[in-house]
């Protein structure tokens, strides 16, 4: 077969030797060398070719969109970074993922205006230079939350172009509508609609969405406008598919408005017929690292898959979907998506039953269903509320939070659970230092009651600091 062919003419043996230069001689260089096997596997497994890439063909338009899409705002960082999703990206490292990536059949990457703090375009653009640009689609999206005006759009569009290094995007989005009325501020007052058409008349767009964070109101609202939408990019995956989320009676005062039921969104979709890009099919990672009994369930029926590649088959398998976007740190969470969509193998029941199971364990009533995206960032008081939200979770996935006094392992749960906090949130960005002042909620888009759940970590802490349980 000749090899000059499936990335438009880029020859995949010299994809190869760009991702293996990059992957092997570099990684000490790149701090790439740090990277831990995922649980699931004792040792490193084959890495499927290029040819066996799961494609969908975007019914709207013919592109033929690899399954496995990349996310671009979780870059690996350098060392000493602050947040994971600050501006120290690590550009040799992200360049050596873009490069794997490429060579083994991804073509669709999405960024934005504030992934890594502005940092994230800019490092995709210098990524994807090196490549023609029909070898892959590109997404950006308008920053609803900045409430431009249409000059300040364009503005910010022609940064973008600049900063990506392209002439045009192949799919731009209008990022994160939650509320009708700043729908209606930015793209109707505004006038930044009718501007985002214009540049799609000039073909400096080529297919013009939306990303949807939102509750039922702003969903219908969408939908009835008279509009000519390409597609849309919405949240699923098997945990808000499958989990009905509910806001508890106590939570609902810290709530601007309720989120929209995730299966109803689903089919109102479906009702749409758009395609569908997919964000969130890990749930920022939470469903990449269950608790340990959960965990068991899925390795009892397939022992060498990973909780992750089992919540992209979900994903994958629902009706209009054309690409499920990752944000992939490390080069093992790449390298193990591509087993799970190269080629895509559709569930069977028996394994839809067996992911319900697991579902079930997995749940719990302490669990925050933070993805640790940062939009909340930064809170007027310091406080790293994603690293507190992750660090719970993280033990509570492990099973090492301290269940009580009388439990026999409570002193040496206690005091790894301490010791790690201190280790991974400096005192002045800890839970306690949470004020309750709600800045945070209008720009969460999982809807966490966080002032309450600050509340509630930060006693639990205190608690273990003095030993009451």
């Amino acid at each position: 077969m000749d090899e000059k062919n499936t990335l438009s003419g880029v020859s995949r043996r010299r994809l190869l030797q760009v991702a293996g230069a990059g992957v092997a001689g570099g990684a000490v260089l790149y701090g790439l060398d740090k990277l831990r096997l995922l649980p699931s596997f004792e040792k490193p497994l084959p890495v499927p070719a290029a040819e066996k890439m799961t494609y969908r063909v975007n019914p709207k338009n013919g592109d033929k969109v690899s399954l496995l899409g990349f996310g671009c705002m979780r870059f690996p960082m350098l060392p000493g970074a602050d947040s994971p999703t600050g501006a120290e990206v690590n550009e040799q490292g992200a360049f050596a993922l873009v490069d794997y990536a490429m060579a083994h059949g991804v073509n669709y990457y999405d960024t934005a205006w504030p992934y890594h703090q502005g940092v994230s375009e800019s490092v995709i653009g210098k990524a994807l230079q090196r490549y023609p640009r029909e070898s892959y689609f590109l997404a950006d999206k308008m920053p609803t939350f900045l409430m431009p005006t249409r000059e300040q759009a364009k503005e910010i569009f022609e940064k973008q172009l600049e900063k990506c290094k392209v002439d045009y995007f192949d799919y731009y989005l209008l990022h994160a509508i939650r509320f009708v009325e700043d729908y209606q501020t930015v793209y109707e007052k505004n006038g930044v609609l009718e501007y985002l058409f214009e540049e799609k008349k000039k073909g400096r767009i080529r297919n013009l969405g939306w990303s949807f964070h939102g509750n039922t109101e702003t969903l219908e609202y969408l939908l009835s406008r008279n509009v000519e939408w390409d597609f849309a990019m919405v949240q699923l995956n098997y945990h808000d598919m499958l989990h009905k989320y509910e806001i508890a009676p106590r939570q609902a005062k810290f709530i601007p408005k309720d989120p929209a039921p995730t299966q109803w969104m689903f089919e109102k979709m479906q009702q749409s017929g758009l395609p569908l890009i997919v964000m969130e099919p890990l749930l920022g990672g939470r469903l990449a690292r269950l608790n340990k009994k959960a965990l068991a369930i899925l390795q009892a029926e397939r022992p060498e898959a990973s909780a992750a590649s089992w919540a992209f088959r979900y994903v994958a398998g629902l009706p209009n979907v054309i690409t499920m976007l990752s944000g992939m740190t490390y080069m093992e969470h790449l390298q193990d998506n591509l087993r799970a969509l190269a080629p895509y193998e559709p569930l069977s029941d028996r394994e839809m039953q067996t992911l319900k199971a697991a579902l079930d364990v997995f749940l719990t009533g302490a669990n925050i269903r933070c993805t640790t995206c940062g939009y909340c960032m930064p809170c007027p008081y310091g406080v790293d509320i994603p690293a507190v939200f992750a660090h719970f979770n993280r033990c509570l996935d492990d099973e090492q939070v301290p269940k009580g006094t009388r439990d026999a392992d409570y002193e040496k749960a206690r005091r790894a659970y301490l010791v790690e906090y201190e280790r991974a949130i400096p005192e002045l960005r800890q839970a306690e230092r949470c004020t309750g002042c709600g800045v945070c909620l209008k720009h969460c888009p999982q809807m966490i009651p966080i002032p309450e759940e600050m509340a509630r970590l930060g006693k639990f802490v205190e608690n273990l600091r003095t030993r009451q349980g």
